[in-house]
């Protein structure tokens, strides 16, 4: 399977560097240097990418997610702060026919404690 990293800080290099322990191929990564206003969000770049991991800035999200649903991409977004905007997000994905996973927070730390909780 091959994923598309969208927002290249600490989380998208933690999930480049698992991703081969999982079968994952790493087939692009975007950042802020080559997808200002989304210009990297393309059919050409996502070319045999099956899905993207979404770790980039609540003021982009959203139109990140909403251009690569439009591309087919199915998603998982880690990305906090934009969930106002679930209904629009909502709406992009049903009409592209694509999937959606989003979590609160995805950091190791939270993810343990949240399970020494459970």
């Amino acid at each position: 399977m091959r994923l598309a990293i969208v927002g290249y800080g600490k989380m998208g290099k933690l999930v480049e560097q698992l991703a081969p322990e999982f079968g994952l191929e790493v087939g692009l990564k975007l950042d802020i240097d080559n997808n200002l206003d989304g210009a990297g969000i393309t059919p050409e770049n996502f070319r045999g990418i099956d899905v993207a991991v979404e770790f980039s800035m609540p003021a982009v999200v959203v139109g990140n997610i909403e251009r690569m649903a439009a591309l087919g991409v199915n998603l998982v977004v880690g990305t906090t702060g934009w969930y106002e905007q679930l209904d629009r997000v909502r709406a992009a994905v049903e009409r592209a026919g694509t999937g959606l996973v989003y979590g609160p927070n995805f950091s190791v730390g939270v993810q343990a404690f949240l399970r020494v909780v459970e």
